[in-house]
């Protein structure tokens, strides 16, 4: 509960008064649900939100992602990743592995999320193995090992009441972390289970001399399920939905639908659950750069503070030996 404690004390902040008709309003959820990395863009970073997407694909993957979240309210959340995967043959010189293969994935996963006075940040490596169950389907298993980091800076609030409120101190702390996940794919059909943060760490608060309290990194699971529809020669519909549960928090959840165009064009519209509606579009340049985009317009009671959250995701694949299109044949 450290956290919503800290969160708490930002309401004598100067100019965020607005915070606490927030926090009112959704019962501290946000506390809980922001502890990890949150993207509209799920389906082009799939990677950091389920460790056994990595290596599913027939290419090196770089992609750089940034969330300016909640624009214009002054100390809303700013979350950056970078995140690199491949399959273990690509790195290896062996490209000339059959897609239908057996294999395993190997990458790496940073990723900074600062909100207000709080700063968290996550260094992670993380492995899969996929396995060819049947003619068309592969299931696969992976794992996160790395470190996360919660800093607390005092300096970033300004208290209107009780400037000497023993609440208010800096803290940093480094914690072991380590996510799991399975995931499921075939050439036009993919589901994807994680479970993150799994040791629920505690981050020690002292609030008086020799008496310590402690706060949480709540434990969270992801689901993930999404098809590939093929209308004709020339475009594809991806329908997907992503639910995100935290320990103490309501369930939130995405529904998507985007239009692909010969795999160089993309666009979509989709909803979370009483937050937001968002748009997202995108290209591919050279089959190995690709850019998206995206929009969250709010529709919760919080809009007339805000203007909305923008997303952008870069990424830059080196191709592998038979998917030379460097497109998400078999999963996103």
């Amino acid at each position: 509960m450290v956290e919503t404690l800290l969160l708490f004390k930002q309401f004598e902040y100067k100019k965020t008064k607005i915070l606490a008709s927030f926090l009112g309003l959704f019962g501290f959820s946000y506390v809980y649900s922001q502890q990890a990395p949150q993207f509209s863009q799920y389906l082009q970073n799939s990677m950091v939100i389920n460790p056994a997407i990595t290596g599913t694909e027939d290419y090196i993957d770089f992609t750089v992602a940034y969330r300016d979240q909640w624009t214009g309210f002054d100390g809303a959340p700013r979350t950056g990743t970078f995140s690199f995967n491949a399959p273990s043959s690509s790195l290896f010189g062996r490209n000339n592995r059959a897609i239908t293969e057996s294999h395993s994935g190997i990458g790496a996963f940073f990723y900074t999320d600062k909100t207000g006075p709080i700063d968290r940040s996550g260094y992670y490596a993380s492995y899969a193995y996929h396995l060819r169950v049947s003619e068309e389907w592969f299931v696969s298993m992976g794992t996160f090992i790395g470190a996360t980091q919660f800093r607390f800076d005092e300096s970033k609030v300004v208290l209107v009441q009780n400037p000497n409120d023993v609440l208010v101190q800096n803290i940093s702390t480094t914690n072991f972390d380590m996510s799991v996940g399975l995931y499921a794919y075939s050439k036009y059909l993919f589901a994807g289970l994680s479970a993150n943060q799994l040791f629920d760490d505690e981050i020690p608060y002292e609030v008086t001399s020799g008496i310590l309290t402690s706060g949480k990194i709540n434990r969270n699971y992801n689901f993930l399920l999404g098809s590939r529809i093929e209308i004709d020669q020339d475009w594809n519909m991806v329908p997907s939905t992503f639910i995100r549960y935290t320990d103490n928090a309501p369930v939130q959840w995405d529904i998507s639908t985007k239009f692909e165009y010969q795999n160089k064009l993309w666009g979509g519209i989709s909803y979370r659950n009483e937050e937001s509606v968002y748009a997202l579009a995108g290209f591919k340049l050279w089959d190995s750069l690709s850019v998206g985009y995206s929009y969250d317009y709010p529709i919760s009671n919080f809009r007339g503070n805000q203007s909305g959250s923008h997303e952008i995701v870069i990424s830059y694949r080196l191709l592998g030996g038979n998917n030379k299109c460097g497109c998400p044949v078999n999963s996103q």
